[in-house]
């Protein structure tokens, strides 16, 4: 996707590192083709990127260079139902997938820190709008994760919330591919095809064009967790 947006608060991978120690033990969830968590290794001791998906989890073994063969290594595993023992891992990640605090409470140490970035609400609110994705154009929960509610989850199990924001910024497809290629890899309520879809995408373009492209925005939600020592 090419794409441009306006400054941004925070980056995911600039937070986590903050939180990275070479001796960490660190465990990613959802991990997809591990590109992200890949980019982080050199700040860590040992990690273990998991996804449901089989292939993402082949593409994730395909990337992991030689040199860090030995340091990372990718499961196919449900992030409901972690295969690690207690007490596992110094640090979670979480970026735009599920998030189950009981497990992630369990498989953390003690004083161990949750970082989870996910897709807010109001994300691409115009273009969600028309494709039914919820009441004044949201992603339905099921998409998305209620921050608050995962706030009084963790605080509830006896975690400390470190840190939560948020941003909303304005975005913009480069060029028409870039929208269709978007369309066709989110989860919108139904698949997208551009034959049946053809008259939401021409008014997309027709209402939003601009000289920078097509505009929409971009809504993420942070929040650090601490688990109690």
């Amino acid at each position: 996707v090419r794409a441009d947006r306006d400054p941004v608060p925070w980056e995911y991978v600039d937070v986590v590192r903050r939180y990275l120690e070479s001796s960490s033990r660190v465990l990613d969830i959802g991990t997809g083709g591990g590109e992200k968590f890949l980019s982080l290794a050199p700040c860590f001791g040992v990690g273990t990127g998991v996804d449901s998906d089989p292939a993402m989890i082949q593409v994730a073994k395909e990337n992991t260079p030689l040199s860090l063969i030995e340091r990372v290594s990718f499961e196919v595993m449900q992030a409901e139902t972690l295969k690690f023992p207690d007490n596992s891992f110094d640090v979670v990640l979480n970026r735009h997938t599920p998030v189950f605090p009981e497990e992630i409470v369990r498989v953390l140490r003690p004083d161990g820190v949750f970082i989870t970035q996910q897709v807010g609400s109001n994300n691409t609110k115009n273009i969600c709008s028309l494709f039914g994705c919820g009441p004044g154009g949201e992603y339905s929960l099921d998409l998305t994760q209620d921050i608050q509610r995962l706030v009084d989850t963790f605080v509830k199990a006896g975690c400390e919330i470190i840190d939560r924001a948020s941003y909303n910024v304005r975005y913009w497809f480069r060029d028409v591919e870039s929208l269709v290629f978007w369309l066709k890899a989110v989860p919108l309520p139904e698949d997208f095809d551009i034959e049946r879809h053809w008259q939401k995408v021409d008014k997309i373009i027709n209402e939003y064009s601009t000289p920078k492209g097509i505009e929409t925005n971009e809504h993420r939600e942070l929040l650090i967790v601490r688990k109690s020592g």
